[in-house]
């Protein structure tokens, strides 16, 4: 079995033809998608995907949402934690390559989420961008109180890579692994246990290089398990393995 860790099935791109999407996934041997939630006015209408058996979801507030929050956003998302297939908070962090939100709001909506988290027993879904730096001082300023959880869609370096796993965390691998000039990206999978690999998609967005300029999907998961089983000199099967096994033991959820 295949999972897809990370995918926005929610997302209107998928609108018009979500079924054969899911379809197209189930026929790639993608066995269960873990729908990430991270916009407040999509939360429902993702909560109603994870009906389906194959479907577990995350709730957060991405920092480029983070400016829109209010005080009723974070007594929904507690709400939303007690359903029974919710697997994760996230995904929350930090984007200072954007900056859609300040940074002084991003960072305290991503501590209220990160607080949230630890109160509820929760791994994390971390999105990062242009902020590694900061990041890694405030999980280290969370001594014994950080969650376990994934840096998703990593782009930092080797070193930035061995101090969140030295934390706990593990790396989500994306579509962008496979791209003819991300060797930093190749060499942190080099360098890092696969145990501490997650495969994602991030669909709709960063479609693998044999898809690359088309819309984001489950299935093409198989593409960045693919990379990573050639990077690793190990067949896909064994790849496949262990990543659904990695995605098992992060997301205990699943196993209720």
């Amino acid at each position: 079995m295949i999972i897809d860790t990370h995918a926005h099935i929610s997302d209107i791109k998928f609108d018009a033809d979500r079924e054969a999407v899911l379809q197209r996934a189930s026929d790639a041997g993608v066995g269960k998608i873990f729908e990430i939630a991270c916009e407040v006015p999509v939360w429902d209408k993702a909560l109603e995907l994870s009906k389906r058996d194959n479907i577990y979801v995350s709730f957060g507030i991405h920092p480029h949402e983070a400016a829109k929050a209010v005080d009723g956003d974070f007594e929904k998302l507690e709400k939303l934690l007690d359903e029974k297939k919710v697997i994760a908070v996230g995904e929350i962090g930090l984007d200072y390559h954007y900056d859609f939100s300040p940074r002084h709001v991003q960072r305290e909506i991503f501590l209220k989420q990160l607080d949230i988290a630890i109160k509820h027993k929760k791994p994390v879904i971390i999105h990062c961008r242009s902020a590694y730096e900061e990041l890694l001082t405030i999980f280290k300023n969370c001594r014994g109180q950080l969650p376990k959880g994934v840096i998703h869609c990593f782009s930092g370096t080797p070193e930035e890579a061995k101090q969140f796993i030295e934390m706990g965390f593990l790396l989500g691998i994306d579509g962008p692994v496979t791209f003819p000039k991300s060797d930093k990206l190749r060499a942190v999978v080099a360098e890092t246990d696969i145990s501490k690999l997650l495969a994602e998609t991030d669909c709709p967005y960063l479609a693998p290089q044999a898809y690359r300029g088309k819309r984001n999907e489950p299935a093409y998961v198989a593409e960045v398990i693919k990379e990573i089983a050639a990077i690793k000199k190990i067949s896909f099967d064994e790849a496949a393995e262990i990543t659904t096994d990695n995605a098992i033991k992060l997301f205990t959820a699943i196993n209720n």
